[in-house]
């Protein structure tokens, strides 16, 4: 969750629409007001970041150990 609230917030709202509360991709476009081709966008960069974030975390925690 920390990774997450690190990233942007277009991000991070498009990331929990959809895989914390489950709504589809064109749901999450709606909701937000978003041609679906955004929220796509959002996601894709999202995810990115998220695992670089994570990556990043893995090995200051391998690095501690």
């Amino acid at each position: 969750m920390a990774a997450l609230r690190r990233l942007p917030e277009e991000q991070r709202t498009v990331i929990a629409l959809h895989h914390l509360v489950g709504l589809p991709v064109a749901e999450v476009a709606r909701e937000i007001r978003a041609p679906v081709g955004r929220v796509k966008a959002r996601l894709s960069r999202g995810r990115a970041a998220l695992a670089d974030l994570l990556a990043i975390i893995d090995s200051k925690e391998a690095i501690d150990a």
